[in-house]
């Protein structure tokens, strides 16, 4: 098992980078968060890995901390959850934010991402809620309980607009910082947020 790799990013796309390590480049597959965690960086960095085979197929997924390596892999093993869609969870919002919608039997933060649905979203709970109590989640604090005019504003954002959940929920909580209580004035206020 490959734990982790150290080199320099020669090539960064939104879901994969090459890393040059003694003369070999290692095309590796990343989340969003792990793209913006190492955009800019100059220098050898640090990658955490995961090494999935298949019959069929050889892939590298690299994270920017174990502690995102970890969510992936207790993510892949619930059932009818492939690499693909647990990355595209791990893009689509933070670890803390999953974690908390795990633990908080948010069925329906879960059916938000990309890739899952109503069963799958019952799986993930099911399958993970203890499990994912036990992984030290760095980062930003946990989210409290949204209001039901927050959560409308973020599907708002999300669905209708086309922002991704993270930077939706950001631009939210603060547009509700500034006053703005009406799902109307959290969109609006969260949409110059973002612009």
């Amino acid at each position: 098992m490959i734990d982790f790799l150290e080199g320099e990013v020669v090539e960064l796309t939104e879901s994969s980078l090459v890393l040059a390590a003694n003369g070999v480049g290692y095309r590796v597959i990343v989340s969003k968060a792990t793209v913006e965690a190492l955009r800019g960086q100059t220098g050898p960095i640090k990658i955490y890995t995961h090494l999935h085979y298949t019959p069929n197929d050889l892939a590298l997924y690299g994270f920017a901390t174990p502690e995102e390596r970890q969510l992936f892999e207790l993510l892949i093993s619930v059932s009818g959850v492939g690499p693909k869609v647990a990355m595209g969870i791990l893009s689509a919002t933070t670890p803390q934010y999953f974690a908390e919608a795990v633990l908080q039997n948010r069925r329906d933060l879960l059916e938000d991402l990309k890739g899952v649905g109503r069963k799958t979203a019952e799986r993930l709970i099911v399958e993970l809620k203890e499990k994912i109590a036990q992984i030290p989640l760095r980062g930003e604090p946990t989210v409290a309980p949204a209001t039901t005019q927050e959560e409308l504003a973020i599907k708002a954002l999300t669905r209708s607009l086309g922002f991704n959940e993270t930077e939706a929920r950001r631009a939210v909580a603060r547009a509700k910082a500034t006053g703005a209580t009406t799902t109307e004035e959290l969109v609006k206020k969260a949409l110059a947020l973002l612009s």
